[in-house]
């Protein structure tokens, strides 16, 4: 079946939407491409939606399935449900060809979590750009439309608040001043923003400030402290973190153990294996899985895959 006949299909009969038969839009080819943003306007909004959705959900539970074409096709959808979910689902995608639909997303679409969702992606490339595997002239393009959301005065708070997170990952001049801002902001939720972007930029001139932030009294800037401390990514920061082990909120808990994971070392193997024999299946989970990124990072062709 052709995705044309495929997608007639469910603009028929959106009720015959499967999984399986979705795996037909990855690794489309460009003319299936050209099928598919023929066919797409025929069927319904809430199928469009659905559809999405299941692609996403694919896309994460297997790495090798590739719908960026479908995803950069739906950036104009009419819908803003649609357009959040295709620039939600190109997260993984590190094709420079889709920074500038997503830049024009950023700084012009009418639907502000559209403008999040396009912000979040962007954020992608920022870390490409930080390890060197893209160009000036990209990084250029997307620091200038962060920055003029973060700089915009009548831009909504959350959209300014991911762009700050999204920058943070250049390393340019002006960012350390966004950051610095967005903390001494006085607006809680910004200054959440700001301690992740502290880790995204990979400074450790912002360790300080983010161990002073794990004994916050708002769980969810303690939260934040103990995500930033894993992207830095320090060992000496493990001790910090297990005290948040004992914390009250569990999302505390399970941040901090995800980060020991990153910072890794023998102190951080150690309190993991203890939060083992946790009664909590969450902290029980993740810190198995937090083991699991230590072992990989110490001996990456020890990775073993179950049959």
């Amino acid at each position: 079946m052709s995705i044309t006949e495929y997608l007639d299909t469910l603009a028929e009969n959106g009720d015959a939407l499967k999984y399986s038969g979705l795996l037909q839009l990855s690794d489309l080819s460009s003319d299936e491409s050209d099928e598919f943003e023929s066919a797409w306007p025929s069927i319904s909004t809430e199928v469009r939606r659905d559809i999405l959705g299941k692609l996403t959900e694919l896309a994460e539970d297997n790495l090798e399935l590739d719908f960026t074409a479908a995803f950069r096709s739906c950036l104009d959808d009419g819908d803003d449900d649609v357009r959040e979910l295709a620039a939600r689902g190109l997260w993984e995608c590190e094709d420079r060809k889709i920074i500038r639909p997503l830049v024009k997303l950023v700084n012009g679409d009418p639907s502000a979590k559209v403008r999040v969702a396009a912000c979040v992606t962007l954020g992608r490339f920022t870390s490409l750009a930080q390890d060197g595997k893209l160009g000036a002239r990209d990084a250029e393009t997307i620091r200038s439309a962060l920055v003029g959301v973060i700089e915009g005065t009548d831009e909504e708070m959350e959209v300014r608040r991911r762009a700050v997170e999204a920058v943070a990952g250049l390393t340019a001049p002006g960012v350390e001043a966004i950051i610095r801002d967005a903390y001494e902001s006085g607006v809680p939720e910004m200054k959440q923003s700001s301690i992740y972007a502290m880790g995204r930029s990979s400074d450790s001139a912002w360790l300080p400030t983010v161990l002073r932030e794990m004994d916050d009294r708002s769980p969810a800037i303690r939260f934040e402290a103990a995500n930033a401390a894993g992207l830095l990514g320090d060992e000496k920061v493990a001790p910090h973190l297990i005290s948040l082990l004992r914390d009250d909120d569990l999302s505390v808990r399970l941040a901090a153990i995800s980060s020991l994971g990153s910072v890794g070392g023998a102190l951080a193997s150690q309190a993991l294996h203890k939060c083992l024999e946790s009664e909590d299946e969450s902290v029980e989970e993740a810190a198995d899985e937090a083991l699991r990124q230590i072992e990989f990072d110490e001996d990456p062709l020890s990775l073993t895959f179950d049959v």
